[in-house]
């Protein structure tokens, strides 16, 4: 266990601007400090600060660790004193600023005895350079690749600030943690500061790793981009940078230390370590763009494909965004004839494919109910309600005849996880870290359980367990009656997919690149194998087969038993929607706007029908008939055997929750804050209505 933040000077000790009157000294175990924070054991010290790791007495009923960091200084100069203490205050405002994952919480802030003190939250695992020495080898490429993709996101985010950039300035192994669930965070922000143009300033750093310029007092964020370049290069190889002479990276080659990497890889890094910073990526999005294509033609080649596609520029919709807080408001709900049918929309197939059709029902939109911020979340019918979260920080059970508020349970953040249904409860996941179970008739929280991070992924309950994945890592086997966790098993990365539960097995994609199969009995893992990019998309079972979508963009089936790969397609471009599959085709969208479908049994490619800008979006499939939403605001439905478009609906924002269907009403969220209730035709409620008895006798 590590602390979130380290400093690296001479020992020291200070009382609050006069002169220093004693050697610091480390607080015994058991000083509780503002009444509150129970020091249990020095986590780490360096020149101006040492870091505790604390209990937090207010929360009694758990134990809550903290880390704990507290400034000294026994500087004779007070202005040297004075200047350390402006430092660490920056470090504590700095951080209250920030909201990133890879970034540490801060907590609290005080003074006492003289001393500082900021409460930080406790990073669970080690740095980089501790696990380095520790293996004693250099890491494999394809983690290195992921952790370099990672840092850049905080980075791109660091230097995205306004009014004015944070260049952090002193990226290196011991400033990278590692978690124990596979994510990487960046501490010690004590010399990060914001930067003003190509203002000069102090050279601060580490020696090895700070790039040319930062030497005359210069910093920018090629120079955190350098700094990075120099800590994969010395992951890369092994190679301590520290103990050669500075700015010689040229001379030694990555591929004459490391032949395991790639050309791609190694290129990359060395434009990054150039000496003049006119010469290395300009933007952290650009070194971000070309890790990704070295990633994904890692993947193609790992498949066997001689042609690599180009990289396509993408953009997914991020459910990570900001969170309103204003009260709700239900707009007045109409309610329209919806009991017309659609007339054939034209006499040949082709003609369907050039021309878009429109409903010949007069409005498809039975009601529209409002709730306060973005609705990303998929619903779920329990018989007599829709059940569905909202980015507002509530459940909803809505009305199927006039979309009407049954009830509305809060959470603390927002709630993507489509709720299921297991005897008189709904149990779904929030952005606050919990897994709840609510009363589905009055939405009374009959338990809830605390993860680690985030929960996006949706829960499966099956004999009367839920399966369900956190950003912490971890997949999640909980019983469903009472909350209490049978077994959990973690991964190396965050588990957004949705599992899927087989005979013995449950099966789940993460973060981490991997699929997972787990044993459902006692959650080991039986087997797992790479798919080339984040896992997003949930698998889905059909006969022996388990299929899975990467953001990689490629689509995959892999035997339940074994994991053995039976067949794979390249997509070409990013897949987060998930694969779902009727009579014998697989159907999945793309980020481009193509829905394709594939033969389930070899991966041949049968149809694609561009749809829209994106579909990020999972269908549902009744009989030959599936629906889906897009980034463009359309619901649409289309034949599964063709891809043609039978009709489309355009509501007021993009789409990208999955449509449920329920008392002859099909609902969809969207990102304008609505929860749409669309109107079907005889023909298709037959089909669904069909299609959820057949999913009720599985």
């Amino acid at each position: 266990m590590k602390a979130a933040m380290r400093s690296a000077e001479p020992a020291a000790a200070h009382d609050g601007g006069s002169a220093p009157r004693r050697a610091h000294r480390t607080l015994p175990p058991g000083t509780v400090l503002e009444n509150r924070y129970e020091v249990q054991r020095v986590a780490g010290r360096g020149g101006m600060s040492t870091v505790y790791v604390a209990r937090d007495l207010r929360f009694s009923q758990v134990e809550r660790l903290c880390a704990v960091k507290e400034m000294f200084d026994i500087d004779p100069d007070q202005r040297v004193r004075a200047l350390r203490l402006v430092n660490f205050e920056r470090e504590s405002a700095l951080l209250a600023t920030l909201s990133h994952p890879a970034i540490p919480k801060i907590y609290d802030y005080f003074p006492h005895n003289g001393l500082i003190y900021l409460v930080l939250e406790l990073i669970d695992g080690q740095d980089l350079e501790r696990v380095l020495n520790n293996l004693n080898s250099p890491f494999p490429e394809e983690q290195i690749i992921r952790w370099a993709i990672e840092i850049s996101d905080v980075l791109e985010m660091l230097h995205a600030q306004k009014p004015d950039p944070i260049i952090f300035r002193d990226l290196k192994p011991s400033n990278i943690m590692l978690r124990a669930s596979g994510q990487v965070v960046l501490v010690d922000f004590g010399i990060a500061r914001t930067i003003q143009g190509r203002q000069r300033g102090t050279m601060i750093g580490t020696e090895g790793y700070a790039p040319p310029e930062q030497y005359r007092g210069i910093a920018d964020a090629r120079g955190d981009i350098y700094a990075l370049g120099a800590t994969l290069h010395h992951l890369a190889t092994n190679s301590d940078p520290r103990l050669e002479t500075p700015f010689t990276f040229h001379e030694r080659p990555i591929r004459s230390l490391n032949p395991d990497i790639s050309d791609d890889l190694s290129a990359v890094i060395m434009k990054m370590l150039s000496y003049s910073p006119a010469d290395r990526y300009q933007a952290v999005s650009d070194l971000r763009a070309d890790l990704e294509d070295v990633q994904r033609r890692a993947t193609f080649l790992a498949y066997g494909l001689r042609e690599v596609p180009p990289p396509a520029a993408l953009l997914v919709p991020d459910p990570a965004l900001s969170l309103a807080s204003e009260p709700l408001t239900i707009t007045p709900v109409e309610v329209v004839d919806s009991s017309a049918e659609r007339k054939p929309a034209g006499k040949k197939r082709a003609a369907r494919r050039k021309r878009v059709e429109t409903d010949t029902i007069t409005d498809r939109v039975v009601w529209a109910t409002q709730t306060s911020d973005e609705v990303r979340g998929s619903a779920v019918f329990d018989g007599q309600s829709f059940i569905i979260g909202s980015y507002d920080h509530a459940v909803y059970a809505l009305s199927p005849v006039d979309g009407s508020v049954r009830w509305r349970t809060r959470t603390s953040r927002g709630v993507v996880s489509r709720p299921s249904i297991f005897h008189h409860l709904a149990i779904f996941g929030s952005e606050d870290h919990n897994i709840y179970a609510v009363d589905r008739h009055s939405g009374d929280v009959q338990w809830s359980l605390r993860t680690g991070m985030p929960v996006r992924s949706s829960p499966t309950v099956t004999h009367e367990r839920v399966f369900i994945g956190s950003d912490d890592g971890q997949l999640y086997c909980v019983d469903a009656a009472s909350g209490v966790v049978i077994w959990k098993q973690r991964t190396w990365g965050p588990v957004r997919s949705s599992p899927v539960v087989g005979e013995a097995h449950v099966y789940v994609g993460c973060d981490d690149t991997y699929l997972y199969a787990l044993d459902a009995e006692r959650g080991k893992v039986q087997w797992r194998v790479p798919c080339g990019g984040p896992i997003h998309s949930a698998p889905t079972l059909t006969g022996s087969l388990v299929i899975v979508a990467s953001r990689s963009g490629i689509v995959a089936a892999f035997d339940a038993r074994s994991g053995d790969r039976a067949w794979q397609h390249p997509m070409n471009v990013s897949v987060v929607s998930s694969p779902k599959v009727t009579n014998g085709i697989v159907t999945v969208g793309t980020v481009d706007g193509q829905m394709v479908g594939l033969n389930v049994a070899n991966g041949q490619h049968c149809w694609s029908s561009r749809v829209a800008n994106q579909v990020t979006a999972t269908s549902l499939v009744a009989g030959d008939t599936g629906y889906v939403g897009t980034v463009d605001g359309d619901c649409l439905a289309f034949t599964v055997s063709t891809g043609d478009i039978v009709w489309r609906h355009h509501v007021g924002g993009g789409i990208v929750s999955t449509p449920a269907f329920g008392a002859g009403v099909l609902v969809v969220g969207s990102i304008d804050g609505r929860v749409y209730g669309l109107a079907t035709g005889r023909r298709e409620q037959e089909q669904l209505e069909l299609a959820q008895t057949n999913a009720k006798g599985m």
